[in-house]
Order: structure tokens, then sequence, then C-alpha cells
């Protein structure tokens, strides 16, 4: 939640406390309006959970108990005092418990939210952002070059030969691979980059106001994967990977984010075409044949 909205609901807790507190020392009916108590309080574990409830409970009922004492002090209160003060106590101690029980339901149904926000935008094999979520960012970032009159790359990156990994040495090493390629990727991106599985072993990377960096960066991925290690089996326990990448950048060679996608991957199938294990930038020109590396 941000912090302005929390700000807000902080706002209204204190708001219906003094509201409640005001009415009752008005009307001085504690019997009929203490029960209002319980409107701040579920506003609170609402908000902040258990502890926003623990808080306001303890503060409503501070504030009844200087009612209390103030009423007994000067007289006020007729009748018999002990029912009033046990009703009083029961009352409160029911609506501070049910405060507490619906901060713990609130705590564990946004838990239960987060968790279901995460997994409907990202992988669950490697952690990285799925191909849907990757779209929507696209279409974003690419109005957000427009605005601020910034570039934008997109690296496209696919696992060479991962079929026949796979076949070699099954898909649960192919997994691991996938989930380890996705850590080496991240390791070596901004905070602010956008990585996603874009399908299969196929990669996708978007990096805010990079042009021309883009692919030295690809070329840093590329290397980085070169020199590690990834597990095989029992007669080839260390198995060397490599990938081939492609790269586009808006808006010198796309127009639109469904261009710098398909200019992307033609650069990679130009890396992949002229040996992989390299990067392509894509040109209008050579359409596309610039190289980072070529072997």
């Amino acid at each position: 939640m941000r912090p302005a909205i929390r700000l807000r609901y902080l706002l209204l807790v204190f708001i219906s406390l003094a509201f409640v507190s005001l009415l009752i020392y008005y009307t001085r009916e504690l019997q009929l309006y203490w029960y209002l108590y319980i409107i701040p309080i579920f506003i609170a574990a609402l908000t902040f959970d258990v502890i926003g409830a623990v808080i306001t409970g303890l503060l409503s009922m501070g504030l009844m108990a200087l009612w209390l004492y103030r009423e007994v002090s000067l007289g006020l209160i007729t009748g018999n005092l002990a029912n009033l003060i046990y009703e009083i106590s029961f009352g409160t101690f029911i609506f501070f418990v049910s405060g507490i029980i619906f901060g713990f339901l609130s705590a564990k149904q946004k838990a239960q939210q987060a968790l279901l926000e995460r997994l409907s935008i990202h992988d669950r094999l490697t952690g990285l952002y799925n191909y849907s979520y990757f779209i929507d960012r696209l279409n974003e970032e690419v109005k957000r070059a427009d605005r601020f009159e910034m570039p934008l790359s997109l690296v496209m990156i696919d696992i060479d030969h991962f079929k026949e990994f796979n076949d070699t040495f099954g898909h649960v090493k192919g997994n691991k691979l996938l989930n380890k390629l996705a850590k080496i990727i991240r390791r070596r991106l901004r905070d602010i980059d956008i990585v996603a599985r874009y399908g299969g072993e196929e990669f996708a990377v978007l990096l805010p106001g990079v042009a021309k960096e883009a692919g030295i960066v690809a070329e840093r991925i590329r290397k980085a994967v070169e020199a590690e290690e990834f597990e095989g089996d029992v007669e080839n326990p260390r198995v060397k990977k490599t990938i081939s990448a492609g790269v586009a950048i808006y808006p010198y060679n796309a127009g639109d984010d469904t261009e710098l996608i398909v200019n992307a991957d033609q650069a990679l199938y130009s890396a992949k075409e002229s040996g992989r294990n390299r990067v392509c930038i894509y040109s209008r020109e050579s359409a596309p044949k610039e190289q980072v590396r070529g072997d």
C-alpha cells in the first residue's frame, strides 16, 4: 500500500476515534456508545493488521477509562457502578479481541493476495518476470521513452543448442540451467532494468535509457555465461553452454514496441545463423549484420 493511502487511513482512524469520544463525552451515554469504538479498531485492523488493531484498541480503552474516571470523580454516574464497569470491561474486551482476529485475517489475506500477484507476473521456474508482464512493461517503457525523449534497448537472448542439452541430460537439468542462467543475467543488470523469461529457453531484457551501451551489456552477459559451468550427469558433471543475443534500440531502429521485438528477434536470428555464441545489433542497412563479437 502506498504511503499516501496509509496516511489517509491513519487520519481516518484518528478522526473516527475523536468522533466516537466526543459523541460519548457530549451525550454522556457510555452504555449506548462504547461499542462504536469497534469502527476505528476495524479500520486500523484492515489497514495496519494486528498491530493497528492492538494500538487502536488500547487507545480506545484508555479514552473510555478517562471518561469513566471523570464521570465517577465528579459524581455524574448514578445507578449500579459495578454493573456499568463490568459491562464496559466486557464490551471492550470483546471488540478488542475481535479487532485482533480481524487484523490477523487481514494480514493473511494480504499475504495471499501478494503471493497471487507475484505468481501472476513472475515465471515460477526462474523467478523472472513472465511474458505477459514483459509485454505490459515494454508498452509502458516505450511511452516513457517518448515522453522523456530517451532511448530504450531490447536484448533478446537464446540458449544455444538447448534442445540437445535437454535430450542429453534431461529436463530437470535443463530447468536448473534455466534457473542458473536467469541469475547470471540478473546479476549483470541494473535495478531499473527489466528481465523476463520470454518463452522456453529465450529471455528478454529491457534497458531504459540505454542505446549504444546495450551491445556492451549483452556482451557482458554472453561472456559471463560462456565462463560458467552448468550441471550435467555422472559422465559429464560440468557442462559449458553459450548464448546468442540480438539487440534493437528504440527509437533509432524501431517505430513502436512491436517493431522493437521483431527487430531484436531478427538480430538474434542473425547471431545464431552466423555461428552462435555472439551478440548482433540490429541495423537497417545490414538487416542485420553488425556484430559485437564474431568467431
